[in-house]
């Protein structure tokens, strides 16, 4: 008895065994179950349709729960379908003889499904307003993913969910010109944890690669950190516009690039972003910088309100397209000037071509480099330009270094930029080897073959202005070196500490001083050597009432020359004066020096109660008087001088010139005169040896545009002559005066040979005295008039008393 209750419990064990076994191994298949897990997805949510087939049971006896997995099951949602390979999960045994269904652990596997199915899929079970976004900007790709997730008792979904998979082909379109395409990357999720990898895609026909993206969240904010690379492309306007360095001014043509960027930043469940840092390594094999023309308030001084004429438009609309042509005239400033112009729409596009002529249009800075490298191209070619960029806590710093062709040769150049708020400071350093540089102001130009360092070191402020701390121009026996410059926002110069230059200027002559800051913003200029021939030259060209429009503020500026060049055959030495400038007009000077033989030059200007008194008195005349076109072939006597007194008040001024002994040879205006007259020994006179004049005089007025002469006589003893009128520049010149070929009325004239004989005569009676004169008309088309006369007028004959009792 025994033995069989041993065999029949070994035959029991036996087939339970092996019914375990079998479950285990084998397993059943069952449609029980599917229609309570479909209703019990009904149940959570409604907008879910699952289609299960049979589900495999296999028995897990060491933890009581039986292992149930279907395959190719579907899901859908807003009739879009979810297709999948397997659901897996773990039911007790518990749950599985109440013939209720706990599920405690549950593996999903996808097959491809395309991803703007699966972020649908994702909205109906959480709608997020990023997710609607998402979903609108997608438009292709696919995906495959293995999903791991557990189910506590009361079938609420854990926090310890893991997602991994692939994500292939798609394309996001954030706007219609930038398109994100063949995106293609490998990820990990897990509870806040979100890891991507070998990430790839495309944008404007630029390949982008990504090696890592972690993605970890935080309370409601995302951290991200992860990397981006791309090989050799070409940059567009688009990429350009996205990273908003797209200017209207610039142009980057044929930028070959590739660069490598690491970057970590937060985000919140508002796309709001903070703490971005950013490191990225920049190579520009090569680009080409071209400015673009433009019309503008910081190219063109232009009118508040802009007046149009004759404008003639034809407009035409088909297919909800419309084309506007024009073309009429159109005044920027003083003068109309002819455009023409076509404007249609291309979608939500408006495109504009234009055609201005700009013939007379006062362009201010219109190509800054070009003014000081004048035979540089409009296009500035870069290669080999490695640039580190990074930022971090909103400071963006950017440094590199490469080639740049201003004109046919490659330069080096280094340059560092970083920003932070609206302060930018940057430093750069470049070679000019083959390329002129010029620089008006100081007379000064750099040979084309002179090799040349450049170096600058400042920062920018949108709210104070440009500080210079460093500019240095460095080549073969010329520097010019410039510390501490500050310049406001109005272009106004605030201060300079210190200029130091040593040059040889355009006319070949050595330059070498000092400009020193003291105290309460005076300054000292001292030095060797000083060419202020260009100087004089703009003082003597420009307009009476023309601010300087230099400084913010008023300055004293104290001279101590040893050498300065009025001209390159005329020296002075020992310079010494002070200036003070008060808004920006010079009110009050005091300067003085010597000519080689110990002569002197002074020139003051005192300033009181709105009375300008300026003075000017010089030893020589030449060097002065020969700077202006219409008198050629000047020349001083050593006992001669130059003296000029002038008082300006309320916008008038009253001068007086005088010059002694010098003469003449050649006054383009005074032979016509004298051709017109006859006086043809005079004439030869004038252009061979010269007329030599004893006493100059001059008295005029000047009011805004006006200079009216009151009176100019010159005496000497071949010729004196008597001049009154006006001048109104650029517009009007009206001159009459009177010429007698000698300085004594009767006796002078006839004790001059050949002329005396023609013009007095052998005999007494004949012949004339001198001849009256007019010019009149614009400057280039004077009109002049003369006429003989017999009887000197008054004036004349007390003027020429006046001055033979002087003498």
């Amino acid at each position: 008895m025994k033995k069989k209750i041993t065999t029949y419990t070994l035959i029991v064990l036996g087939i339970f065994v092996l019914l375990i076994t079998y479950l285990s191994t084998v397993g059943i298949e069952t449609e029980k179950f599917s229609n309570q897990i479909q209703n019990l997805v009904k149940q959570k949510n409604d907008k879910f349709d699952v289609s299960l087939k049979k589900i495999k049971l296999t028995l897990d006896p060491l933890n009581f729960k039986v292992n149930a997995k279907t395959i190719d099951a579907k899901i859908t949602s807003n009739n879009k379908p979810i297709e999948l390979e397997y659901i897996q999960t773990q039911i007790s045994l518990n749950s599985l003889i109440k013939n209720q269904l706990v599920a405690s652990q549950i593996e999903i596997s996808t097959k491809p499904i395309l991803l703007k199915n699966f972020v649908s899929f994702i909205r109906s079970i959480n709608n997020r307003p990023e997710l609607f976004i998402l979903e609108r900007f997608i438009k292709k790709g696919y995906l495959i993913a293995d999903l791991k997730f557990n189910i506590d008792e009361f079938g609420a979904l854990k926090n310890d969910y893991k997602v991994n998979g692939l994500l292939k082909e798609g394309e996001i379109s954030v706007f219609k010109k930038n398109k994100i395409e063949k995106i293609n990357f490998i990820f990990n999720i897990e509870e806040n944890n979100f890891n991507f990898k070998d990430i790839s895609f495309d944008t404007n026909n630029i390949n982008f690669f990504s090696d890592r993206l972690d993605i970890n969240k935080d309370k409601k904010n995302y951290l991200l950190d992860g990397s981006l690379r791309n090989k050799k492309a070409v940059l567009n306007d688009q990429i350009l516009q996205v990273i908003k360095l797209k200017y209207p001014q610039i142009d980057l043509i044929n930028t070959e690039f590739e660069s490598k960027n690491d970057f970590r930043f937060d985000i919140n469940d508002k796309f709001k972003v903070k703490n971005l840092s950013i490191n990225s390594s920049i190579l520009i094999n090569n680009s080409q910088l071209k400015r673009n023309n433009l019309i503008d308030k910081n190219i063109i001084e232009i009118n508040e309100f802009i007046d149009l004429k004759d404008h003639e438009l034809k407009a035409s609309y088909a297919n909800k397209k419309l084309l506007i042509e024009g073309k009429g005239q159109v005044k920027l400033q003083n003068k109309f000037e002819l455009i023409n112009y076509k404007v249609n729409n291309n979608g939500s596009n408006l495109n504009l071509v234009s055609n201005i002529e700009l013939s007379e249009l006062d362009i201010k800075n219109q190509n800054l480099i070009k003014e000081y490298l004048p035979k540089t191209k409009d296009t500035l070619n870069l290669k080999d330009h490695k640039i580190q960029i990074n930022y971090q806590d909103n400071i963006l710093a950017l440094e590199g270094f490469g080639q740049i062709k201003f004109e046919k040769k490659l330069n080096q150049i280094k340059y560092f930029l970083s920003t932070k708020d609206q302060k930018y400071n940057f430093k750069t350093d470049l070679e000019i080897n083959d390329t002129p540089i010029k620089i008006d102001f100081i007379n000064y130009k750099k040979n084309k073959n002179l090799n040349s360092q450049l170096k600058i070191n400042g920062n920018y402020n949108k709210k104070s202005g440009l500080d210079l701390k460093k500019i240095s121009l460095l080549l073969k026996n010329n520097s010019l070196i410039v510390n501490d410059l500050k310049i406001d926002r109005n272009n106004k110069l605030v201060k300079v500490d210190k200029i130091v230059l040593d040059y040889f200027d355009n006319d070949d002559l050595k330059n070498k001083f000092i400009i020193n800051r003291t105290k309460n913003n005076n300054y000292e200029l001292k030095g060797s050597f000083l060419n202020a021939d260009p100087i004089i030259t703009n003082l003597l060209e420009s307009k009476d009432d023309q601010q300087l429009n230099i400084f913010k503020e008023n300055i004293k500026i104290s001279l101590n020359v040893s050498d300065v060049y009025l001209d390159k055959s005329n020296v002075i030495k020992n310079l010494k004066g002070k200036l003070q400038i008060i808004n920006n007009k010079v009110n009050q000077a005091d300067i003085s020096a010597l000519f080689d033989n110990n002569k002197n030059i002074t020139f003051s200007i005192n300033t009181k109660d709105d009375e300008k008194i300026t003075t000017l008195f010089s030893s020589k005349a030449k060097p002065l008087v020969k700077r202006y076109k219409f008198i050629k072939g000047f020349e001083h006597s050593d006992e001669g001088y130059l003296d000029f007194y002038s008082s300006k008040n309320n916008g008038i001024s009253k001068s007086k010139l005088i010059i002694d002994n010098f003469k003449v040879k050649e006054i383009p205006a005074l032979a016509k005169i004298l051709s017109l007259a006859s006086l043809q020994g005079i004439a030869d006179l004038l252009t061979g040896e010269g007329i030599r004049f004893t006493d100059f005089e001059m008295n005029f007025t000047n009011k805004g545009k006006l200079m009216t002469i009151d009176e100019l006589y010159a005496i000497g003893p071949a010729i004196s002559i008597l001049i009154e009128g006006y001048i109104e520049e650029d517009n009007l010149i009206s001159l009459r005066g009177t010429l007698v070929p000698a300085t004594t009325i009767n006796r002078s004239i006839a004790s001059i040979p050949l002329i005396g004989d023609l013009l007095v005569g052998k005999k007494v009676g004949e012949g004339v005295f001198g001849v009256s004169f007019k010019v009149k008309g614009p400057p280039k088309k004077l009109e002049t008039t003369v006429n003989p006369i017999k009887t000197l007028t008054p004036r004349f004959i007390t003027r020429t008393l006046e001055k033979i009792k002087k003498n």
